[in-house]
Order: structure tokens, then sequence, then C-alpha cells
């Protein structure tokens, strides 16, 4: 179809497409302005765009209607670059220039509110078909344009690895960046074994940044101004120069490049270059040059024996150990205050390697590679280290995936306690098995208590803490047979407490209660002193009355009969020992009740003491009625009743005078008055 043809035809659709309310804004499909059809001057698309020549003077059109885009294409050189910039009839809101690549892809937008603006600045690796678009936004003005292509000149350095520009480290590397998205490319051979920097200097670049790529393709990533690296391979080095994306765009900014050689790289920092170790327990110094320098050994190892490598801390880098074949074994990352290590039992003959790293220092370290010989105790029951109560463990966990494992008889009813004292190593997890492999029960504190249910041979394992920091070393942990539960757990059966000896106990499991009962006489008061005092009290008729004194271990008992109390230690920490002494306080000097009512005559006059908040004092005297008396009860914070012979309250006046109605048996109730905060203690009784 002819150009013109083809321009009618879309200008039909357009209004076809407007007639019926549709509406796009992509180059694809546009609208037309409220006027009448008018003829499109250039192609509205890519595919479309009309071939132009940079030499033959402005490009001279116009945006025909709202939302019309006119494309150009010429064949931009290798290695050249552009500018493309347009001229308005104005003022205008807002313009805008765009660039497609040969693939007619949106490479490069510009916005332009102030002619001729920034311009698209561009350049291409080869040569190729080039687009380019002037638009404005819909809903403004139309108006004619001149648009001009400007070829800026050849570019100083090539973009790629492929056409970079050979640098002799000897002198600087000087080089222009010629608009925002320039790159220039230098190659630099050097010998391995350095650590250098490559630094950018430039008055016109604020700032600009360095790539430097080495022969295996590790990269350094674009750094400001300078970029440090290692020489980890002899061969050529690839240093790329760009502008901060983030500062303003600057056309033609020079820079200078400076190599410069900071310190001899001491260990290889791959494999092909490692240090041979052989182990010993004299340590070696290195040293890490930078974050990203790595420094990476090797050894071999004898079949079965273990090998450890090991940090001291600061600055207790990271390690990474790998077997012949560069496969992970195990890793230990930095944690401050700690060293680090890596440690194997091999398998077989064969070589490992161990590579050191430290992101976050820059110095010396210390290291040592040993050979600890073979494992003290098997991983596994079928070669399990026999043991004996009572006894003491000793061993190394020499790996992170090192298991001791112990083997034992046990028999049902007995209480077995393992305990760890002190070692160098973390934490570690005891895990206790019976005959058949199956888990009885598991402790990551060092501490496991197990009441056997049967007569067989139990195994103990000992490793890591999974969830703790998992660093290998020693361990002791003393084994003990604890023997039957020491105290039942019912009252049937309770340790008896005899008031002056002190009876001792520790809990096995959580679920452990142990009971113990002393038989109250009549008329006593008790202290009970303990170390571990979540008790209850009870009696067969209920709860225990009793006062807790001195702090949380001492409790006093004024016990309301004679007869059994029991104790019983609910909590303790598992495996904690406790003590319970019981002591005779002191005999009540009268008694609690009408029953045990102390005789008196008449008058009277006499100290008594009330010897606990519980205490009540009773008194018995036979009165006659209808002759005055008068009863006071003087010095402790306390009350009194008069009860007559039939045990009803008598009517007393506040100086304590009363009349008896009846003949016989009365009685004077003294206790504490609750008015006054718990006190009590010694008082005068006078009845007259």
């Amino acid at each position: 179809m002819p150009l013109q043809s083809r321009r009618l035809f879309s200008c039909l659709c357009i209004l076809l497409l407007a007639a019926c309310g549709g509406e796009s804004s992509d180059l694809a499909s546009h609208s037309t302005s409220r006027g009448s059809l008018v003829q499109d001057d250039y192609g509205d698309v890519p595919w479309e765009a009309t071939p132009v020549d940079p030499h033959a003077g402005p490009i001279v059109g116009a945006l025909d209607f709202d939302g019309d885009h006119d494309v150009f294409s010429f064949t931009a050189q290798a290695g050249r670059y552009y500018r493309f910039q347009c001229l308005f009839s104005g003022p205008l809101s807002e313009w805008t220039l765009r660039r497609f690549d040969a693939q007619m892809q949106g490479a490069e937008t510009e916005g332009v509110w102030a002619p001729p603006g920034m311009g698209i600045h561009f350049k291409v690796a080869v040569t190729e078909p080039t687009y380019l678009s002037i638009s404005s936004r819909i809903a403004v003005t139309v108006s004619p344009y001149s648009c001009e292509i400007i070829e800026l000149g050849l570019d100083d350095h090539g973009d790629l690895a492929a056409t970079a520009t050979p640098w002799n480290p000897a002198t600087a590397a000087t080089g222009v960046l010629e608009y925002v998205f320039d790159r220039d490319v230098f190659s630099l051979s050097l010998p391995r074994g350095a650590v250098y920097r490559v630094r950018c200097e430039s008055t016109t670049l604020n700032p600009c940044k360095v790539n430097v790529t080495s022969p295996v393709g590790t990269a350094t990533g674009a750094t400001v101004q300078a970029a440090v690296f290692n020489a980890t391979h002899p061969g050529t080095y690839s240093v790329e120069v760009t502008p901060d994306w983030y500062a303003p765009l600057l056309l033609n900014g020079t820079y200078a490049l400076q190599l410069d050689f900071l310190e001899a790289d001491d260990h290889g920092d791959v494999l092909e270059f490692a240090t041979p170790l052989t182990p010993s327990p004299t340590p070696f110094t290195g040293r890490v040059s930078n974050a990203r320098d790595r420094d990476v050994f090797t050894f071999s190892a004898v079949q079965d024996h273990l090998y450890r490598f090991t940090c001291s801390a600061p600055p207790s880098p990271g390690l990474l150990l790998r077997d012949g074949a560069g496969v992970a074994v195990e890793g230990s990352v930095h944690v401050s205050g700690w060293s680090t290590s890596v440690s194997v039992e091999a398998p077989a003959a064969g070589g490992y390697s161990v590579e050191l790293f430290h992101d976050n220092f820059v110095g010396p370290y210390t290291c040592a590679l040993e050979d600890l010989g073979l494992d003290d105790h098997g991983d596994s029951a079928g070669v399990a280290t026999a043991i004996a109560f009572p006894t003491t463990l000793d061993g190394h966990l020499e790996t992170r995936g090192d298991v001791d494992v112990f083997a034992f008889p046990v028999q049902a009813g007995r209480i077995y306690r393992f305990l760890r004292t002190s070692g160098t190593g973390s934490s570690q997890s005891l895990q206790l098995r019976n005959a058949q492999g199956q888990s009885l029960q598991t402790s990551n504190s060092g501490h496991l208590i197990h009441e056997a249910t049967e007569d067989a041979q139990y195994t103990l394992e000992v490793k890591l803490d999974p969830g703790g920091i998992r660093y290998p070393g020693t361990y002791v942990i003393e084994a003990a047979d604890m023997g039957p539960d020491d105290h039942a757990n019912t009252q049937v059966g309770a340790t008896v407490l005899v008031p002056g000896q002190t009876a001792t106990g520790w809990r096995h499991r959580e679920q452990d209660r142990d009971v113990f009962v002393f038989h109250a006489q009549d008329q006593t008061l008790y202290n009970l002193y303990c170390t571990v005092c979540d008790l209850t009290f009870e009696t067969p008729n209920g709860p225990a009355r009793r006062i807790h004194h001195g702090g949380p271990t001492r409790f006093f008992f004024d016990p309301v009969e004679a007869g059994p109390i029991y104790v019983t230690v609910n909590q303790a920490f598992v495996g904690a020992f406790y003590d319970l002494r019981l002591e005779v306080a002191a005999v009540d000097d009268h008694g609690d009740d009408v029953a045990h009512a102390t005789v008196i005559t008449f008058p009277s006059s006499f100290m008594a003491g009330l010897d606990s908040f519980y205490d009540v004092d009773v008194f018995a005297a036979d009165l006659v009625a209808g002759q005055p008396r008068r009863v006071q009860v003087l010095g402790a914070y306390s009350m009194f009743q008069v009860l007559d012979p039939m045990g009803q309250p008598v009517a007393v006046n506040s100086a304590g005078e009363f009349t008896p109605q009846l003949s016989g048996g009365h009685h004077v109730v003294v206790k504490v008055d609750p008015w006054y905060a718990y006190q009590y203690g010694a008082f005068r009784l006078t009845l007259d």
C-alpha cells in the first residue's frame, strides 16, 4: 500500500475509533483532535518510521493532532555517539523525545519543557538501525518543530571487554565519558598474589565509578571513585568506568585512572593457589587484606582421624571446610568473643580445603590445624563405651556432628542422674535411649534425670545442643545411680519429721512430690525451716493452721489439736537438693478451748501470753450470781469475752465490770484483736 494511502487509512481508523469512544496512548494507536481530518506527515510507530539523513539538515514537521507521534529512522554507526534535540514554536506544556533500538524496544526517554532541553544522547555498540520519536502530551496544542540528529564524534574507549583499551599500569589511563550512559573499558594484565586499588580522579565527574572484573569473571561491583581487589589469578583484568547514575547529567566528563599496589596477598584466594598445611599444634598467622579477601588452605587426611582447624578471637574469621570433591563439610561464622573452628572425621584418606574470610575485619589472624587422632568414644550403640555407676564421663566432641555414646545397665525403680560439670565446648544435648534405640528422654541443659521402669541396657548419647552455638570441645559429666525415690509421693508412707533433726531430699522429675509428716502434741508450738518452700500443709481434717515467718524459709505452727500434720514439697528445681528442719518453738501456757481451760481462783492477777495470732487462752472460775465482778486484760493487743455456765456471752461494760446472772463455772476467753495488725504477746489478767 502506498505511504499516502496508508496514512489516509490510518486517519479513517482513528476517526472511527474516536466516534466509538475508543482511546489509547501508545505508539500503535492514537486519537485525533476535534478538528477536520488531516494528513500525517511522518510515520507513527518504529515499523512505519520515516527514513532520514542526519547530514541533510534539520528535520521539519508538525504534530498534526493531539497524541500524534512522528518517528524517524537512520543507521547509527558503531562506536559513535549522537544527540537528538528539537526546537518547537511555543510556549508548550510538554514534549517527549524517545529512542528505540534495532529491535524497536524503548531505550531512552526525555521530557522537554523548555526547548531544546537536554536532548537524547546515545551510542550503539554495532552499526544498526535506530529509531527516534517526537510526541506531545494528549490535549496540548499541536505545533510545528525542527529536530536535529547531531553526530558528536567517536567514543574514545570501547564499552565492552572485547573492545577494551589496553592499559599500562605504570601510567595513568585517561578518557572522557561523553554522556550519562557512557562506559569506558580498559584491559589490565596483572600477576597473581597482590592487592590493588584502582582510583578514578576527575574534576568534571562528581563522582565516577569503577568496577574491576577478574580473568575468571568475579567483579568488585561499581564502587564510587575507587575499587579494591585481589589479583586472585594471573591474566587480564577488565576495568570499567561509568558516571554516578545519581549525579546530574554531565557531558564530556574527563577522568584519569591510577593503579595502586597496596600489599602482597599472603595466601591464595582459590583452591588452585591454596597454601598446603601439615597438622601441628603450633599456630600460624595470616592477614585478611580486605572484605573480599579469601585465604585458602589444603591438607591431607588419614582415614578415621579427626582434624580441627581453629582460629582465635578476635577477629575469629569465618571458615568453610570442603572435601576433595569440593562439597562443603562444615562451616563456622564469626561470633563476637568466640573463636571459630571447623573439624572433620575423615571417612577415608583424601584431601580437604579450608576457606577463611571475614567481611567486617581487615588485619592479622592466628589459626592452627591439628590432627586429633581417633575418636575417643564410639558414635553408635554398637561401639558405645561401657560404664558402671558412679563414674565420670570425660569426653571430647571433636566435630559439630560428633556423638559420644555410653552404655550401662539399669534397674526398675532406680533413678539415674547425669550432670555436666565442666568442659570447653558449648552446651551439650543428652539423649537417653532404651535397648531398642527408642528415645526415652532428652535434655539440652546438660542435666538429665531418669527413673527406670525396667531392667535393661540403656545408652546415653552426648552431642552438641542443636539450638546453641555448637562449638566443639571437651565435657565432664558426673553419672550416678541415685537409688529409688527418697520420699513417698503420698501421705501413705510419708517420711517422719523428728523435732531437732534435718531431713533432706531432692526431686528427680517435675511430677515428683515428697511428703513428710510430724505428729503435733497438745499445747505445743512448732517452727519448720526449709530451703525450698513451695510447701503445702494438711491434717486429717483439712489444711493445717500455720504462719509464714522470717521470710520464705520459716513456718510457725500453732496446731488446733494433737495429730499428724503432712508437709508436701511441691516444686523445686529438678535435681535440686533441699533441707527441712522441725523444731519445738514453745509449749502453750494455757489451753485454747473450754475443755482445756486453766482454773483460776477469785480474786486473781497474773501474767500470761498469746503465743501466736491464732493463740487463744481460756480461764475458768466459779462465780456467784448477783455479785458484781470486774475483769481486765492489760498489755497485749488482745480482746476478751466472758461466758456463763451455759456458754453464753455475759454483758461487760467498758471498764470490764459485769454481774453474773447464774452461779457456777464461768470462762474468760482471751485472743488477739485483729484490728491491731496481728500483734500479740504478753498480757496481765485481773479478776476481782
